[in-house]
């Protein structure tokens, strides 16, 4: 059984499970679920469920950290919405009690063994391809959780998960919806396009230089140089530090023996096991006086691998004789487990019943695992040792720099007294540079009153951890409007270029009137100079046309018999299409393949399922009372 549901979870029901537990890593975070506070606040009351304070803003933390790790290096935390993030969370959290409510009502629950094999299978989980418990633990106490409730956030999700597909899958697809839908997506039509370039204009548009200086008088917001500066600055770098220091073989050593004494091994055990399922056929009595039979046979002398791939329920061991290979602790049930751990090896268990049924245990071998040697950690502990001994000596010249560049009137003296080279940025605006330069917090200083103003040392920087940095400015350039003679090529361009995207659009839109009164397409042709481009039978998502024209090709009136229709699309680049729509085919559902009626069924039950979900939600908001905190009190 445990082998079937690890099977199953690599199918559909294994996506869906998995997009779970994405949401919840990514949206609500490991530490956002703790239920079992009952003295704390309490935000909203949802139904007969409780929203706990505690609960709540572990949520707006866990959501406020995963926004600002997605912000560009340097941003300002401070432009982050919290108002807008408070209320998005706690309308989260009860959209998600609202679906677990409506759920519990209807009597789904997530069973246990579920949750097991879905923990068993999480990639995060695991280490060469197999659950690592050390792993598990890690990973949860650095979000925060522990195993109890992050089991608790996975079987929620897997309720709302049954909720959500109960009511998805009632949706159903008629052959008329099939045949409806196939006509409109699988639509083609008989277009033809002229296409208008404005660099076909430009090397015949002459502009006089009277022109040019009257479009850079109407547009000097164009040709204004922003404020910039030029900093100079010095730097500490804790690598350099590390280079410097020298490890001894002896200091190395005794790292090791540190790191070995402090190894805890892991107890691995290989169990083998046969597995009575308790149904309709067989009760648990039953199950357990037919596991003390076995369990009589097997100390008899007959084979257990036989016997497990004879009786065991659990088909993906059995066909390996009932082996369950290595595991440690907290990979199986509570039941299991204490009795696996009980066992010395080569003895069978007693009948063990858990939630999958009764189970005949064989403890075969027990590994423990070794501490690393000294040849694989040594370039790890030479590392560690060597910004050990750094980062006293980088402390100390950190706090030296900062006291002498808040003296010095300059660079000079701090670099001299501590051995470093002053360096040159490039010229950056308030939008910032490159590199460290483009940090808020290295910008923000950079034109703070006191460096840009006052023309002090800015205080010590530390764009990333081990790393610091003092700046001056060497050079400020404030806002200015750039002379006309330092761009008048620059505008005799840009006005070039405009009256070449006003010539484009003119002579498209002269052809498009000419067509709509009824001119012949290949006389428009002759006269514009241009060669129709046609494609005959294009789709939605043909790829032999620009993606504009085909919108607005499938946005034309579909043309009577014998007529056109016309359109006009905008190009990129300032450029014009002018297209001819001469016929319109429906799709056929019959010259589908399988595949792609599969695919469009799927599509239409998505969109049906999503409705009625959707509409569902908002009954749920109507019939299950909500009511939300307001100044200290709840307020529906």
């Amino acid at each position: 059984m445990l082998q079937q549901m690890r099977e199953q979870a690599r199918g559909i029901f294994g996506w869906i499970i998995i997009g779970a537990i994405v949401l919840v890593l990514s949206i609500f975070g490991f530490g956002a679920l703790n239920f079992f506070v009952t003295s704390e606040p309490v935000v909203a009351e949802v139904g007969d469920t409780e929203i706990r304070q505690s609960q709540y803003l572990s949520m707006v933390e866990s959501q406020r950290r995963r926004v600002l790790a997605q912000l560009p290096p340097g941003s300002d935390p401070g432009l982050l919405d919290e108002d807008a993030l408070r209320t998005e969370v706690l309308d989260g959290l009860i959209q998600r009690t609202l679906l677990l409510e409506a759920a519990k009502r209807s009597g789904m629950g997530s069973p246990e063994p579920s949750l097991d094999e879905l923990i068993l299978a999480t990639p995060e989980f695991q280490v060469d391809g197999r659950f690592d418990a050390t792993r598990f633990r890690i990973v949860l106490a650095s979000a925060g959780l522990t195993p109890v409730a992050y089991r608790q956030a996975l079987g929620e999700d897997l309720i709302v998960n049954q909720l959500a597909s109960a009511i998805g899958d009632t949706g159903f697809v008629t052959e008329a919806e099939l045949e409806a839908m196939a006509a409109l997506t699988r639509q083609q039509r008989d277009v033809a396009w002229l296409t208008f370039d404005p660099t076909e204009y430009t090397d015949s548009l002459v502009v006089e230089d009277a022109e040019v200086r009257e479009f850079y008088d109407a547009n000097t917001e164009r040709y204004r140089a922003p404020e910039q500066v030029t900093v100079q600055y010095v730097t500490l770098d804790l690598a350099a530090f590390a280079a410097e220091e020298e490890i001894s073989e002896e200091a190395i050593l005794e790292a090791y023996e540190a790191e070995v004494e402090a190894f805890e091994g892991q107890e691995r055990r290989r169990s083998a096991h046969i597995l009575l399922s308790v149904d309709d056929d067989r009760d648990e009595a039953a199950a357990i006086e037919l596991a003390g039979e076995l369990r009589t046979r097997v100390e008899a002398g007959e084979d257990f691998a036989a016997l497990a791939e004879e009786f065991s329920a659990d088909t993906g061991s059995a066909s390996q004789g009932g082996d369950l290979g290595f595991a440690v602790r907290g990979t199986f049930v509570p039941p299991f487990e204490r009795a696996l751990f009980d066992l010395s090896v080569g003895e069978l268990s007693e009948p063990v019943v858990s939630q999958f049924g009764v189970h005949l245990i064989r403890l075969d071998e027990i590994a423990t695992t070794e501490p690393p040697s000294l040849a694989r950690l040594r370039p790890t502990l030479e590392q560690r040792l060597r910004e050990r001994g750094a980062q006293e000596r980088f402390d100390e010249a950190r706090a030296r720099l900062e006291t002498l560049a808040y003296e010095a009137p300059d660079l000079a003296e701090p670099a001299e007294a501590l051995g470093l080279e002053i360096l040159t940025a490039e010229p950056f605006t308030r939008d910032g540079g490159s590199g460290d330069f483009a940090l808020t917090a290295v910008v923000d200083a950079a034109f703070s009153d006191d460096v840009l103003g006052g023309g002090y040392n800015s205080e010590v920087l530390e764009p990333r951890d081990g790393y610091a940095l003092v700046l001056r400015v060497a050079d400020h350039e404030p806002e200015r409007l750039r002379d006309f003679e330092e761009v008048v090529e620059e505008a005799r361009t840009d006005l070039v270029l405009e009256r070449s995207r006003e010539q484009a659009a003119a002579d498209a839109d002269a052809v498009l009137v000419r067509l709509e009164d009824g001119a012949a397409v290949t006389a428009v042709a002759a006269e514009s100079g241009r060669d129709w481009s046609r494609l005959e039978g294009m789709t939605r998502d043909d790829r032999d046309a620009p993606l504009p024209v085909i919108r607005a090709a499938f946005a034309a009136a579909r043309p009577a018999e014998g007529e056109r229709t016309v359109a006009r699309a905008e190009l990129a680049a300032g450029g014009v299409a002018v297209a001819v729509v001469t016929a319109v085919r429906p799709g056929d559902l019959g010259a589908l393949t399988e595949a792609e009626r599969t695919q469009l069924t799927q599509l239409i039950r998505a969109r049906v399922g999503g409705a009625e979900f959707d509409a569902f939600r908002g009954a749920l908001r109507r019939d299950i009372p909500v009511s939300q905190r307001a100044d200290g009190e709840l307020d529906g």
